[in-house]
């Protein structure tokens, strides 16, 4: 079982879509299976992380295990009218990140997030953006990387990480 990690492609729209509702219902019960589609995505803070997928400054990673795509990690420019989850302006994209059941724990997330990381630091990007609930193991993932609290909305936190280079 071979983990590959490659640039996210147009065609991989749908699929970083379930992995969207993968990292929207992050919570739910051992085995319950993800939610229609539609319903994660009518929520429209939510639903800003994918729509018109494939715009400028979108761009990300796909792991795949034996040509498998099991987990994703991406990035996009948000704006005040459509600010995702932990909007920090316009000098921040937003990043989301998920990896499917199963495969989770063996640090497929860490190495995602890191190439992401450097992907937008390649790009130019000057900062990325995330929220993640208090209660979500993925948040010990974000400090390690180097996300710093910026700011807290229901019981979720705001991070950041400067990535221009040094």
């Amino acid at each position: 079982m071979t983990l590959h990690l490659r640039k996210v492609v147009p065609r991989d729209e749908a699929f970083v879509a379930q992995m969207l509702a993968e990292a929207a219902t992050w919570d739910r019960p051992a085995g319950e299976p993800l939610p229609p589609l539609a319903e994660v995505l009518d929520e429209p803070r939510v639903a800003d992380y994918v729509e018109g997928w494939g715009r400028a400054g979108d761009d990300g990673m796909i792991a795949e295990q034996d040509e498998e795509p099991i987990g994703a990690c991406w990035f996009r420019r948000f704006t005040a009218e459509h600010p995702g989850y932990g909007f920090l302006g316009d000098d921040a994209a937003g990043i989301g990140l998920a990896v499917r059941p199963g495969h989770r724990g063996r640090g497929i997330g860490t190495r995602l997030l890191s190439e992401t990381i450097d992907l937008a630091r390649r790009r130019g990007i000057p900062a990325l953006g995330l929220s993640v609930a208090k209660a979500n193991p993925a948040r010990r993932l974000y400090l390690r990387a180097g996300f710093v609290e910026v700011g807290r909305e229901g019981g979720s936190l705001t991070m950041r990480l400067d990535v221009r280079p040094g």
